[in-house]
């Protein structure tokens, strides 16, 4: 008997019963549905996805497809308009990170639901970029035409910073969608992948790669499980307007103003534009956002030359902090789609002093602080500076952490609060300097600025960029570790769960 999770695709005849004609390899997944199967994209994106086939777990050697021992637990057909592939996946170009697919089987003859025949499928896993390089993990997969499957147990490695490699020899076309498992007991393990992604799985037989198992699988899986089509944004900003539309960005910053985003801790994105609009774009939760709500649109707007977000007057909603070109500084309480720019406190009148403020990043920089109202400023003579406990009355406590004049912190293009190391506690602070480096100083407040990580290197990619701010744009469980950039062009891109190790690698939001 083959292993119980893990079978092929048949085509089955237009009176339903099976050919020999296999394809793909795929695996049970543990779900509330008792029936839900995961396979590459690459494997139901042409012909077979309108075609009649069914999942066979467990399938081994025999004279004929309907022989108990090919199919021991049963034959699992695809149910139609029920199989679920991510919308980028669909495009013209294939986006290979997202080369995973579930789709939903109906009963065997007996009337089992495919987990009550095979047992309790593999468990989906969450990947996180930094642990892609994993011990023991078995690859199973199908050969084409094979009735037995390849099993192989092998460490795997990070590739191009979004993918999981792995070495393991003969795994030749036909186990595409085979099954990348953890903790493998012989039956079932913890799915950390399938075979795809990178040049649909690989170009050699003895290495195989599968996509990262981030948010993205996540969302598909839930919308699996509920039943409901794939949504037409994915992440991929299709809400969010085009290209053209943001060359015309000039500031963004992140926080929890949507009602919604504040109750599932997921960080939203502000920006305002060259006519002196300021919109919100609420998260989604899976690193996209929904279309934009207007908070003001007046030319007086072009003024506000530097802005950022945090929590300081300790109501639950963020609260935006403006540097307008006059030197003003104010305080918008408690925005969100409602209250919009409503509750407005000036904090300083015009004044030279706050003029040559280059950069504002609200966060949790101080001493245990469980609220991100603390506000470092870099200055156009390389001082940098901290005040803490920021609220609706006014700065507080200042701490000049670089005295001027200081040649280096000009140079300063984007700051911003992250979580790039949750277990320090307080927040790092992102730079993305004007060479093109980019760095995450971690626990500024108590180090200072020196525990530094460089993410990339002076003349990187990113001296191109144009806007950067930090965000947690995955879901309610994930850190605020998820960078968005703005580049020429009008190009937008999130890089999702980047840590002080490297910066992950960027899916776009809007394309050029």
């Amino acid at each position: 008997m083959g292993i119980s999770t893990v079978g092929v695709f048949l085509i089955r005849t237009t009176d339903g019963s099976p050919t020999p004609d296999q394809f793909c390899t795929a695996s049970a997944v543990a779900s509330p549905t008792k029936s839900l199967v995961i396979t590459a994209a690459h494997c139901l994106k042409g012909n077979h996805r309108h075609q009649d086939f069914a999942f066979v777990p467990g399938y081994r050697a025999g004279t004929s497809a309907g022989q108990a021992g090919e199919a021991p637990y049963g034959i699992f057909p695809a149910q139609e308009g029920k199989t679920w592939i991510d919308p980028r996946y669909l495009a013209t170009t294939p986006d290979d990170d997202v080369d995973f697919a579930f789709l939903s089987v109906g009963p065997n003859v007996r009337g089992q639901l495919l987990e009550d025949a095979v047992g309790r499928g593999n468990e989906l896993t969450s990947v996180p970029t930094a642990k892609l390089a994993r011990k023991a993990v078995t690859l199973v997969g199908y050969p084409g035409g094979q009735k037995t499957p390849l099993q192989c147990t092998n460490d795997t490695t990070a590739f191009q910073g979004r993918f999981m490699e792995i070495r393991c020899d003969g795994f030749r076309t036909g186990v595409s969608g085979g099954p990348f498992l953890e903790n493998f007991d012989g039956r079932r393990g913890d799915l950390v992948g399938v075979i795809g992604g990178y040049k649909t799985g690989g170009p050699d037989d003895h290495t195989s790669y599968t996509s990262q198992f981030d948010e993205d699988v996540f969302r598909l899986y839930r919308q699996a499980v509920a039943g409901v089509p794939p949504g037409p944004d994915s992440g991929t900003g299709t809400s969010m307007g085009s290209a053209d539309t943001w060359t015309h960005a000039r500031v963004m910053t992140t926080g929890r103003f949507h009602t919604a985003s504040v109750r599932n801790n997921v960080s939203d994105l502000i920006v305002r534009w060259s006519d002196g609009e300021l919109s919100l774009y609420p998260g989604n939760g899976a690193y996209g956002f929904g279309k934009d709500i207007q908070l003001v649109k007046d030319k007086a707007w072009q003024q506000a030359a530097v802005i950022t977000a945090g929590d300081f007057t300790g109501e639950g909603n963020y609260d935006l902090l403006v540097r307008w070109t006059d030197g003003r500084l104010t305080l918008f309480k408690d925005v969100d789609e409602s209250n919009k720019l409503t509750h407005k406190v000036e904090l300083k009148g015009p004044n030279d002093t706050w003029t040559h403020a280059s950069t504002m990043a609200a966060g949790r920089f101080g001493g245990g602080n469980t609220r991100s109202d603390d506000l470092m400023v870099t200055w156009t003579n390389g001082e940098v500076t901290l005040y803490s406990n920021v609220d609706a009355k006014g700065l507080h406590a200042e701490k000049q952490l670089v005295r001027p004049p200081d040649t280096t912190w000009p140079h300063a293009r984007d700051v911003a609060a992250g979580d790039f190391r949750p277990e320090t506690g307080d927040q790092d602070l992102f730079v993305r300097w004007s060479d093109g480096e980019v760095t995450d100083y971690e626990n500024v407040a108590a180090e200072t600025f020196t525990r530094e990580h460089r993410l990339l290197p002076a003349k990187s990619p990113w001296r191109e960029a144009l806007l950067a701010t930090v965000g947690a744009f995955g879901g309610p469980t994930r850190q605020n570790n998820d960078l968005v950039a703005l580049w020429p062009g009008g190009k937008l891109t999130v890089h999702p769960d980047t840590t002080s190790a490297s910066l992950a690698a960027e899916r776009a939001l809007v394309s050029p």
